[in-house]
């Protein structure tokens, strides 16, 4: 394993950019590491490669956002097929309904999916 920091002089640089457009030189304060975060370039199944080239891990899995690791065939397949149609709306969907009725089926102590806003109730 290189030493950090100088085995990613590539993610320094990306950082010394950043901080010149965005305060702390980055959007999530999570992510910060003193002297600089290291900037991921791609990922593939439960491993991430940073823009330097040097492979690691992923026990994070993007604070599990990522549970099905990255560039899986099957959900890169479904979000290509989604990409048309469009991926985020500020208004409910079919797919939502039909992701609650899978929850509910496949999960028995689950009567209702969980909203994740205030739902307003008559």
């Amino acid at each position: 394993m290189p030493h950090y920091p100088d085995a990613m002089p590539g993610s320094k640089t990306l950082f010394e950019r950043a901080r010149k457009v965005m305060p702390g030189g980055n959007t999530r304060t999570t992510v910060f590491v003193d002297p600089f975060p290291i900037y991921a370039a791609r990922g593939e199944g439960c491993r991430v490669w940073d823009v330097d080239g040097n492979a690691y891990y992923d026990c994070i899995n993007n604070f599990t956002a990522m549970i099905h690791g990255y560039a899986h065939p099957d959900v890169t397949a479904a979000v290509a097929g989604q990409l048309p149609s469009g991926t985020a709306f500020g208004a409910p969907t079919l797919s939502e309904i039909e992701l609650a009725e899978l929850l509910v089926e496949r999960l028995p102590s689950v009567t209702r999916s969980a909203s994740p806003t205030p739902v307003p109730r008559a």
